[in-house]
């Protein structure tokens, strides 16, 4: 069946070359009427809707005569045939009347109608020269059609258009044709007769067509030869190359004989010896790049008969005189054929036996398809060259069908080992960066213990015989931290092994419980908090296993050092049972839990960490992977018991359990020693002792509080350890929730250390969120990072980090930068306490002067109402002078009696115009603000907004407290602000209302937050100040 389609498939691209083939143009009307007896009748015909005809049929042909317009006519005393073109005129005489070498003359009548004016003729080939008359003139000639050689006889075969009028509605067309050097004469192709638009057009899209498949075929070999430069080992393209060259040159000579138009000098019968040659060099290049694809194809004894045949044909084209050069045209085409024939029987004998080793079979397929169109050309232009077909476009089809099915097998051969090559590439920049990954985490995983024991190793150095039970608990601590790089070394060496297969095992019996134990000693210094269990729940002396120790306790370890990685709170406990000849312990923990793809790739054998990590946290990748080899290396088996998303893990160690037959005797020597008595088994209610989230110390006034982010308990300590000086307060957040929440919690952290790589959000998500909150200035954030590229440093300066320290960092320049984080965040403060202390001042001399300007107003005309107005000044300078300017807070009690003082005097100078209403939240008074904040926006709303009114108005004055913010609205109902301006009145670039700025400016400095100013034009204005309340 699934040779029958590929059959079928086959048939369908040869019926579809022969239909291209036989209609090459839709101008050619097939219906058109045919010539009778020298004439044809067009009268009925319409040239413009039905298009061009073809004037094939019976022509009057006179023969051994090249006749004049005017000789024609004399019909007594000529010979005259009736002979069908086109064809050869040899074939339509009796024998010895004429013969392919001679002259002739060919004569037909058309009758036309009104309709069509103007009318075209295209002529395409004549054999070998030709005149034209229509309607009795001289149309042109193509080359010089003479009865004898000596008289001036030239070969030329060219395409020829002609335009005209009509004459009495009829057309009189003689052609004269000499051929005495060419093998065969006669007008070969149709003619065409159309109007002079619809032949045009024709002509113009032969031609084109032509250009194109010669652009396509000069552009196809320059490009398969400059690959061939570039890739010298493959002989493909440069045979590809050759072959489209070769042919551009055949197209260019036939058809339309675009060559022949630009070289007109070149004889036309070194025209057909060149072509020939090239032709016989073609086939033997297309067997060459057939062979490229496979030796079994064309064996090398078929290619050296090809070759002998190729050579024979170019010796008798080259050899041969001239004038009989164009008969070795048919021999050139029947060899070329019988080689094709050759060529697709080698192929599908190559292809029946399947010997065709990598070629896709389809493509195989197509090439034979295209082998036979080939030969099905070859045949085509042999009857050509008799006339018997009149079309030779199918040589330029077939041939672009034949080089698109050879490349496209060359195409598929490339883009699959292009493909290839990208996946192994591919491959290969996977795994560089998986070693480069690795190298790095490993690296990590490193420094990172390393330098939390030279810190811890320092601050034990530094507090020699000050305080010992500290400095036993920070030894443990380097015990642990080295025990975990040895087992980091230990994965890294057993990698390497398993990979070379020279993993060795040293098998014992021992109990499981000691090991487990052992295993849990260690780690418990490894916790993050006390909140974390970690339980052996397996009994002494019951599950006795026989494996190797040292590898179990390592498969323990990662197993358990995992759990501890991912669990925050909870416990993690270790359990044992028996089934069959195997002993099953499970570590099961309340963690973070691991979604499902990563337990589908939780195991594999690879250094890829992003596969093995489940929190967004890095680590060397090994440990998993290897346990698991390590456990089934041993006859046991490690797996994934259970696991769900924030609810934890269960992991399953399977173990081959000591011989039940084996005697007492023999099993005792392999018990652990004492282990009753050394051995403490963990109670499921008591807690490990771990660090300290929070370091008190005898803190006084001026203590710091730092706040230390980061995942890896080991950094934890070692950063209290440095910050252990009495006046340092640390607290501890192990992920970037527990620092945000912290920070809410505690309003008095003076700085944030900060490590980048931790589970859950990353460390420069958590600066972001906490720059929400608060400026550079209020809490400066120091970054802990492992790594120190421009992007990165660049990422973390972004997200609002003050600096950045890479680990290993040392413990003095930590202090060094956390000092000099310190020192700029208090005169920052400094700073905006004096620029608020001047904001301030500006205000006084403003109010003093306006103040004064009034009481001296009033000297002349109210002497009682200027001592009073004095008297509230003095009271309100008192105030003033009482006010620390680097603390200028003061109650609102006080602010209050200072708007009510400056509403005094002004109502002294605007009488009734004004007004003032007070509604105040009595349990607010005693609240600190900054001082002098309520005043000048009282001033603006008299000054700018009620009396620019004839009326005047009122200002209200509300005070409340609204959650966790006191509120303070100002309002009156003056003559508003229109829009452009209100958007530029806090704007620093704008000049006018410097009281309004500086209010706004103190209140942002102060508290974040400014002026909310609310106001349209005529209908007054509304100012609101948010006051935060601390709890």
């Amino acid at each position: 069946m699934k040779n029958k389609g590929i059959a079928i498939w086959a048939g369908l691209i040869i019926i579809v070359v022969f239909l291209i083939s036989n209609v090459f143009s839709k101008d050619i009307n097939l219906k058109s009427p045919l010539c009778k007896e020298g004439l044809i009748n067009l009268s009925d015909w319409d040239f413009e809707g039905n298009g061009n005809v073809k004037l094939d049929g019976y022509w009057e042909f006179y023969p051994n005569k090249l006749l004049s317009p005017i000789d024609i006519n004399d019909q007594d005393l000529l010979e005259k045939f009736y002979i069908k073109i086109p064809d050869r005129w040899v074939n339509q005489v009796p024998d010895g009347v004429i013969s392919d070498k001679g002259v002739g003359t060919y004569r037909l009548k058309v009758k036309t109608n009104e309709d069509t004016y103007m009318y075209g003729l295209k002529i395409t080939n004549i054999r070998s020269s030709c005149k034209i008359f229509i309607n009795g003139i001289e149309m042109g000639k193509i080359g010089n059609p003479k009865a004898d050689l000596e008289d001036g006889y030239l070969t030329k075969v060219l395409p020829f258009v002609t335009f005209f009028p009509s004459k009495d509605n009829t057309l009189d067309i003689i052609i004269q044709v000499a051929n005495l050097e060419y093998y065969n004469g006669g007008i070969i192709q149709s003619i065409y007769l159309g109007s002079d638009k619809n032949i045009l057009d024709y002509y113009l899209k032969a031609n084109i067509l032509d250009m194109l498949d010669i652009s396509f075929l000069l552009l196809s070999g320059a490009y398969y030869l400059v690959i061939f430069i570039k890739v010298r080992k493959d002989k493909y393209f440069k045979y590809m190359g050759i072959i489209c060259l070769a042919y551009s040159y055949v197209y260019a000579t036939g058809n339309e004989k675009i060559f022949s138009r630009f070289f007109n000098f070149i004889p036309y019968l070194y025209i057909i010896k060149s072509r020939t040659t090239l032709v016989c060099l073609t086939i033997y290049f297309i067997s060459l790049s057939i062979r490229e694809m496979s030796n079994n194809f064309i064996p090398i004894n078929y290619m050296k008969v090809i070759k002998v045949i190729t050579i024979m044909n170019i010796i008798l084209t080259l050899l041969i005189p001239t004038r009989t050069a164009s008969f070795l045209e048919i021999l050139v085409g029947l060899l070329n054929v019988l080689i094709f024939i050759l060529i697709f029987i080698l192929i599908l004998r190559a292809f029946i036996y399947k010997q065709y080793g990598n070629v896709d079979k389809k493509l195989i397929v197509f090439l034979l398809c295209g082998i036979i169109i080939m030969a099905i050309q070859y045949i085509n232009w042999i009857l050509y060259f008799f006339s018997i077909s009149s079309n030779n476009i199918l040589m330029t089809t077939t041939f672009n069908i034949l080089l698109i099915s050879i490349s496209a097998i060359f195409i598929r051969k490339y883009v699959k080992a292009y493909s290839d090559l990208e996946i192994m590439s591919n491959n290969l920049i996977a795994l560089d960066k998986t070693k480069d990954e690795f190298l790095v985490n490993t690296s990590h995983e490193f420094k990172t213990p390393l330098n939390a024991i030279i810190n811890i190793s320092q601050a034990i150095l530094d507090r020699y015989d000050k305080n010992k039970e500290k400095n036993q608990e920070n030894l443990l601590y380097i015990i642990a931290i080295a025990t975990r790089l040895s087992n980091l070394v230990k994965d890294i060496i057993d990698f390497e092994n398993l990979q070379n297969g020279q993993m060795k095992f040293n098998k014992t019996i021992f109990d499981i419980n000691g090991t487990v134990q052992a295993v849990v000693d260690v780690l418990s210094y490894m916790r993050r908090s006390e909140e974390i269990k970690l339980i052996n729940s397996i009994p002494v002396g019951e599950y006795y296993v026989y494996s190797d120790e040292n590898r179990i306790k390592q498969i323990i370890y990662n197993i358990v050092g995992n759990s501890l990685k991912y669990t925050e709170k909870g416990y993690i406990e270790i359990k044992a049972n028996t089934i069959d000849n195997y002993v099953y312990l499970s570590v099961e923990d309340t963690g973070t839990g691991i979604n499902q793809y990563n337990q589908n790739n939780l195991f594999k054998r690879n250094i890829d960490t992003g596969k093995i990590n489940f929190n967004n946290s890095t680590s060397s990748g090994l440990g998993l992977s290897i346990s698991k080899v390590l456990a089934s290396n041993m006859g046991g088996d490690l797996y994934l018991k259970w696991s769900e998303l924030d609810k934890g893990s269960i992991f399953e160690i399977k173990i081959p359990k000591a011989h039940n037959e084996m005697d007492e005797k023999k099993l005792n020597q392999y018990v652990y020693k004492g282990c009753k008595e050394n051995i403490s088994i963990i109670d499921k209610n008591k807690n490990l002792k771990a660090s300290t989230i929070l370091h008190k110390k005898n803190i006084d006034e001026e203590s710091v509080k730092i706040l230390i982010v980061d995942d890896e308990s080991l950094n934890i300590k070692a950063l209290q350890e440095i910050f252990d000086e009495n006046y340092y307060e640390t607290i501890v957040a192990y992920n970037g929730m527990q620092a945000l929440e912290l920070i809410k919690k505690h309003k008095d952290i003076e700085i944030v250390l900060l490590d980048v790589m931790m589970p859950g959000i990353s460390g420069y998500e958590v600066c972001k969120r906490i720059r929400q909150e608060y400026k550079m200035f209020e809490i400066p954030i120091l970054l802990l990072t492992v790594r120190n590229t421009p992007e990165d440093i660049e990422a973390g300066l972004e997200a609002g980090a003050n600096d950045f320290l890479v680990k290993p960092f040392n413990s003095k320049e930590l202090k060094a930068r956390v000092k000099t984080l310190l020192e700029m965040k208090a005169s920052v403060k400094g700073a905006l306490k004096i620029e608020s202390a001047f904001l301030q001042s500006q205000i006084k001399p403003h109010f003093l002067y306006n103040s004064l300007s009034i009481i001296v107003s009033l000297c002349y005309s109210d002497g009682e109402l200027a001592g009073k107005l004095l008297g509230e000044l003095s009271k309100y300078l008192r105030f003033i002078f009482d006010i620390n300017p680097y603390n200028s807070f003061i109650s609102l009690k006080e602010e209050i009696s200072f708007v009510k003082t400056y509403v005094e005097l002004e109502r002294a100078r605007f009488g009734d115009r004004l007004k003032i209403k007070f509604n105040i939240d009595e349990t607010v008074l005693n609240y600190k603000i900054p001082a002098l904040v309520i005043q000048p926006i009282v001033e603006n709303s008299i000054r700018h907004g009620l009396m620019k009114r004839i009326s005047g108005g009122t200002v209200n004055i509300v005070i409340e407290k609204n959650n966790n913010h006191i509120r303070i609205t100002i309002q009156d109902d003056g003559v508003g602000i229109y829009g452009e301006k209100l958007k530029k009145l806090l704007d620093n670039t704008f000049t006018m209302n410097s009281g309004l700025k500086n209010v706004n400016k103190r209140l942002l400095n102060e508290y974040g937050q400014g002026l909310l100013i609310d106001s349209s034009e005529g209908k007054g204005t509304n100012t609101i100040i948010n006051i935060p309340v601390e709890q």
